[in-house]
């Protein structure tokens, strides 16, 4: 078998080089062996989470949401996988920065609020007071101290029977529905709900 023969000056320049060419082949043959040893990259599942902190009753739209991963033990039931899976519904109550959203977090799109406004649920710790609030009516939303957060807040909605499973109660507790702006809905949700005391006008 004829060896191959390679012209003078391409065996000069392999020669001065040999030590570099070395060089790169254990660089491949590292790099190829630390690719073999490292592990699997762990499957994950993209889902959609609260962007921000959101208040109930809020209609969501494509910047109320950002995509995360998650192993697939950690997926919720009924999480939403694409946007058209909760753009446009409304949140049946608060949510936290990064919760993610599923079926059941929103409700179908029908605007509850005006522009604007959101509709959210208030728990009643008074049973009189729970008694004697109905739609149509306007309430005062005081905080730990007694100081007003809110003022001549409109009723939409009675309260409900005990037993407010949906707000995440431990006890049972009624709740009211009410109609807020937006900036006031965020500063009753960050000043903690059951630390209110509603006030009828």
């Amino acid at each position: 078998m004829t060896r191959p023969t390679f012209p003078p000056a391409l065996r000069r320049t392999l020669y001065l080089r040999r030590r570099t060419l070395a060089a790169l082949c254990a660089f491949g043959a590292v790099l190829a062996t630390l690719l073999a040893l490292a592990p699997p990259t762990a499957p994950t599942v993209s889902v959609l989470a609260a962007a921000s902190a959101l208040p109930g009753g809020t209609v969501l739209t494509s910047t109320d949401l950002v995509a995360v991963e998650l192993p697939p033990g950690a997926v919720p039931d009924g999480a939403a996988r694409v946007e058209a899976d909760v753009v446009g519904r409304t949140l049946a109550s608060a949510v936290a920065a990064g919760s993610v959203l599923t079926a059941t977090a929103v409700s179908e799109g029908t605007r509850l609020a005006r522009p604007g406004h959101v509709v959210i649920a208030l728990p009643l710790t008074d049973e009189t007071i729970a008694a004697l609030v109905r739609p149509g009516a306007h309430i005062d939303v005081l905080d730990a101290a007694g100081v007003a957060l809110a003022s001549d807040i409109p009723v939409v909605a009675p309260p409900d029977t005990p037993g407010g499973g949906n707000l995440g109660l431990a006890s049972p507790q009624r709740s009211v529905l009410v109609e807020v702006p937006h900036a006031v809905a965020a500063t009753l949700t960050a000043q903690g709900m059951m630390s209110l005391t509603v006030a009828l006008r």
